[in-house]
Order: structure tokens, then sequence, then C-alpha cells
């Protein structure tokens, strides 16, 4: 059997949605373990003041409070205080822009491989052809494109 309690089955038990069987669950481990017995105590006192500030005299300072909050945000974030914050990023930019052509110009490598095209590798063609008496096979292309042309080729 489960020996636990989640959050969530405090949250269903002190709202009353849980079944026979379930609360008589957490009812015994409520008796058996003090833990859980102050946490849904503190759930209680938790959901109590949240409960009086929305509802209570203290509503109207809450309100108060993140109106005062939301203009000193707003009023700290003018051009005179940024202004520091844009000096440091286009320097950090510049300097690594420097930092960057240093680099190019004195350390990176100066002379890359050449490119070499590879080779032509002669491919065997299967093209036989008749001059004559003589019947043969070409060995390559290469041979092809020279013998065709010298012996009149005829496709």
């Amino acid at each position: 059997m489960n020996d636990q309690l989640t959050f969530d089955d405090l949250q269903a038990y002190r709202s009353g949605q849980l079944s026979g069987p379930a609360r008589h669950r957490v009812e015994r481990l409520l008796l058996e373990n003090p833990f859980y017995a102050d946490a849904l105590a503190g759930l209680e006192a938790m959901q109590q003041t949240a409960t009086n500030v929305a509802k209570g005299p203290m509503a109207d300072q809450m309100v108060d409070l993140r109106g005062a909050l939301h203009r000193r945000i707003h009023e700290s974030a003018n051009r005179k205080r940024l202004w520091p914050l844009w000096i440091a990023t286009t320097t950090a930019a510049i300097l690594f822009m420097l930092a960057m052509a240093i680099y190019f110009i004195f350390f990176a490598p100066k002379h890359y491989p050449k490119f070499r095209p590879a080779a032509p590798t002669p491919k065997t063609v299967l093209k036989q052809h008749r001059d004559g008496d003589r019947v043969g096979d070409y060995a390559s292309v290469n041979q092809m494109f020279i013998y065709g042309f010298s012996e009149g080729f005829q496709g």
C-alpha cells in the first residue's frame, strides 16, 4: 500500500474530493505521521492567508504595492540608466571583431593546400566496332575517343 502523501492528495482531502477509501488512507497517514499533519496545517494556513489578502483590507494595499513596483521599474529603465549598457555592448562587439581580425591576419594559416583535380581514371567501355575485318573492344574512353576519330568511328 502507498504510505506517502502528495501535495495533490492533501489538496483533494482539504477540498473534500476524495472517495471513501482514499479519504480513509489520508486520515490514517495524517494520524500516524506528524509531518503530514503539519503539512496539512501549513496548507490550510497558506490558503487562508491567500483568501484574506485577496478579499480583506490588505487587497487595496497589494494593489498599491504592485502599482508602485511597476512605476519604479519603468522609472529606473530610462535612457540615462541604459546608456552604460549600450556602451559596454558596443565596446565588447568592437573588441571581438578586432580580436578576430588579428587572429586571421597573424595566426590563421596563410597557405591553403592547392586544389588538385583528380586524374581521370580510364573506364572500360563494352562497345564494339567493325572496321573491315577487324572487330574489337575499346579498352577505355580515351582509346574510344582516339580510335573513333582516327579510324572513322561510326556510332
